[in-house]
C-alpha cells in the first residue's frame, strides 16, 4: 500500500515516542454444535472470574456497531469479557494507528495493517509490544494457528502479535456466463481463451440489447488482476530466488509479457479505458450496473455480484474459473496466509498474567459457537435454519451489524465458521480456493525484512506502478520501461535487493 507524506512524517513522530515509551517499560475447548451464535453462553470456568477489560482498536467497513448490542453482549458474556472496542474507518486507519502510537494513549489490542511498516518495526525493537510466542502452545486454539504464517509476521525472528488469517490464494476471473452463453464461447482455459471471451464481451452484444455499451474486463488503478495475470504467465510472486539472490518480478520477462497483453486490451478497447483511476467500488460498479463482463479478483465476491445482478438484471448469471494454463502450467499468486495483526502494547497490557487473559479471549473467540456467531450473526435475525445448514435471512444486515464491524475481532479465517447452505456457484469457488493452495507460488520475501523496503517502499513502489500503467496506456515503450527499472534501482532498489539476499542466506534456506 502507498503512503502519504504525512503519514511518513506520523510514522518519525511515533519512533520518538516509542523510544521514550522502551525507556518507561524499562522502569518498570470448542462447542460442536453448528451456527450456535444465537446461544453462546459463559463457560463453567470464566464464570468465576472478573471480566477482562479489554480495550480494542480495529477496523470497520460500516457504521460502528452500538456498545449494547446484542452481537456484543454475547461475545462479552461467551468470553467472560467488558470490552471496549475503537471503531476506526478503514479509509483512514493505517493514519489512526500512527497518530495513536505517537500519541503514547494504545489500547490493549491494536489492530496494525502492517507489522513490517517502518514505525511499527521501529516500536517492536524499542521494546513497545509484547513478544507472544511462548505462550501461545497453551492455548488450544491458538496453538493450532499455521507456523509458516507466523513466521511471515515474524520480526527479528520473534512472534509479536496474531495474525488474521487468510486463505492462500482466493483469486480468480468472475464473469457473466449468461453472456458467454449469449455469444456461444465456453469457460475459458487459458489467457488465449479469456482474451478471445472479452474480445467477445465487447464486440458482440452480449446482452442482447443491440448496443454497443459493453466491455470484457474492468479494472481498478490497483491492477490486483494483472498480479494473477502475471503469474498465469510464469512470473514470480512478487519476488524469486535467483542464483541464491533475492530478485524482483518485474525484471522477468514473464512480468513485461503479462504487460504486453494488458496493453493488448487496452489498445482493442476490451478493457475499462479508464481504469486508472478507477476504485475498487467503481470496478464493482462496472459489473452490477451490467457495463462489464469480466473482473479478475477474490471468487467470494462472486456471490455478491450474483444477488445484485439478478435484482437489476433478471436471467443475469455468474460463474468462476481460476487455474488457466500458461507456460509454466497452472499458477496463482499466493497470499501470505493474514490480513493484520493484532498487537499489545506493554504501556496498556502491564503484566504477564493480563497478557494471558487476553491471548485467552482471542482463544475463546476462536471457538466454533464464536466463529459462528460472528459468520452468522444471531438465528432468526441473521440466519435460519434449513435442512440442518445456517443460510441467512438477510444477509446485508449480517454485513452491516456483524460482518463489517465484529468479525474484525476475529483471528481465524472467516471461512472456519460452520458450511452453510450454499449456491453451487459458492460451493465451486469454496473448493477452488481450497485446491489452488496447491499451485500458489510463494513470495520468498514475506519473513524477511530490507531496511530500505520499510523506509523507502512507499517512495520506490510508484516508481513501477506508474511506468507498468504508461507502458499499457502507450505513453512508454520497452525503452522506457527500461528505463523505469534503472531508476529503481538508483533510487534504493538495489540496496533492497542487497538487503533481501542478505536476510534470505541468513534464514538458512
Amino acid at each position: 500500500m502507498r503512503k502519504h507524506a504525512g503519514m511518513r512524517k506520523s510514522g518519525l513522530a511515533a519512533m520518538g515516542m516509542m523510544v521514550g515509551a522502551a525507556a518507561l517499560l524499562a522502569g518498570c475447548g470448542n462447542e460442536a454444535n453448528p451456527a450456535a451464535g444465537g446461544n453462546a453462553g459463559t463457560s463453567s470456568t470464566s464464570a468465576s472470574k472478573e471480566p477482562l477489560k479489554l480495550s480494542v482498536m480495529t477496523l470497520m467497513y460500516a457504521e460502528p456497531p452500538k456498545a449494547d448490542s446484542e452481537v456484543q453482549k454475547q461475545i462479552e458474556a461467551y468470553t467472560n469479557t467488558k470490552l471496549d472496542i475503537s471503531w476506526v474507518p478503514n479509509s483512514s486507519y493505517k493514519e489512526k494507528v500512527n497518530v495513536t502510537i505517537a500519541s503514547g494513549e494504545l489500547p490493549k489490542a491494536l489492530l496494525v495493517q502492517n507489522n513490517k511498516d517502518s514505525n511499527i518495526l521501529s516500536a517492536v525493537r524499542a521494546g513497545v509490544f509484547w513478544e507472544v510466542g511462548p505462550y501461545l502452545k497453551d492455548y488450544p486454539n491458538l496453538s493450532k494457528m499455521n507456523q509458516s504464517v507466523f513466521d511471515n509476521i515474524k520480526v527479528d525472528g520473534k512472534i509479536y502479535g496474531l495474525y488474521r488469517a487468510r486463505d492462500l490464494s482466493t483469486y480468480g476471473v468472475i464473469f457473466r456466463s449468461d453472456w458467454l452463453k449469449n455469444v456461444g464461447l465456453s469457460e475459458p482455459k487459458t489467457l488465449d481463451d479469456l482474451y478471445n471471451v472479452l474480445k467477445a464481451f465487447t464486440l458482440n452484444d452480449p446482452d442482447k440489447n443491440g448496443k454497443a455499451d459493453t466491455v470484457g474486463l474492468t479494472e481498478e488503478k490497483t491492477m490486483d488482476g494483472f498480479g494473477v495475470v502475471a503469474s498465469i504467465m510464469g512470473a514470480p510472486n512478487a519476488w524469486e530466488v535467483k542464483d541464491g539472490k533475492l530478485s524482483p518480478d518485474f525484471v522477468t520477462p514473464e512480468y513485461f509479457e503479462a504487460m504486453k497483453f494488458y496493453k493488448k486490451l487496452y489498445d482493442e478497447k476490451l478493457i475499462k479505458q479508464d481504469f486508472p483511476v478507477l476504485n475498487n467500488q467503481q470496478k464493482k460498479d462496472d459489473i452490477n450496473q451490467g457495463k462489464a463482463g469480466a473482473v479478475i479478483s477474490n471468487m467470494i465476491d462472486g456471490a455478491g455480484y450474483q444477488a445484485s445482478l439478478s435484482k437489476s438484471f433478471p436471467g443475469a448469471d455468474v460463474d468462476v474459473v481460476s487455474r488457466l494454463k500458461g507456460p509454466k502450467g497452472e499458477r496463482l499468486p499466493g497470499g501470505v496466509g493474514y490480513n493484520s495483526v493484532f498487537m499489545f502494547p506493554k504501556s496498556s497490557v502491564k503484566t504477564e498474567a493480563e497478557l494471558k487473559q487476553i491471548l485467552g479471549f482471542y482463544d475463546k473467540i476462536s471457538d466454533q459457537k464464536m466463529l459462528d456467531l460472528l459468520g452468522w450473526g444471531i438465528e432468526g435475525k441473521h440466519y435460519k435454519m434449513e435442512d440442518g445448514k445456517p443460510v441467512f435471512i438477510d444477509q446485508k444486515l449480517q454485513d452491516t451489524e456483524v460482518g463489517s464491524s465484529y468479525l474484525q475481532l476475529q483471528v481465524a479465517k472467516y471461512t472456519a465458521k460452520t458450511t452453510g447452505k450454499e449456491t453451487p456457484l459458492m460451493e465451486k469457488y469454496g473448493k477452488m480456493i481450497k485446491e489452488n493452495e496447491t499451485i500458489a507460488v510463494n513470495n520468498p520475501t514475506n519473513p524477511l525484512v530490507s531496511e530500505t523496503q520499510t523506509t523507502k517502499g512507499s517512495e520506490l513502489k510508484p516508481i513501477i506502478d506508474d511506468a507498468r500503467t504508461k507502458f499499457i496506456l502507450g505513453k512508454i515503450d520497452e525503452a522506457g520501461w527500461k528505463q523505469a527499472i534503472e531508476q529503481w534501482r538508483k533510487a534504493g532498489g538495489d540496496k533492497v535487493i542487497e538487503e533481501f539476499s542478505a536476510q534470505y542466506a541468513k534464514s538458512g534456506k
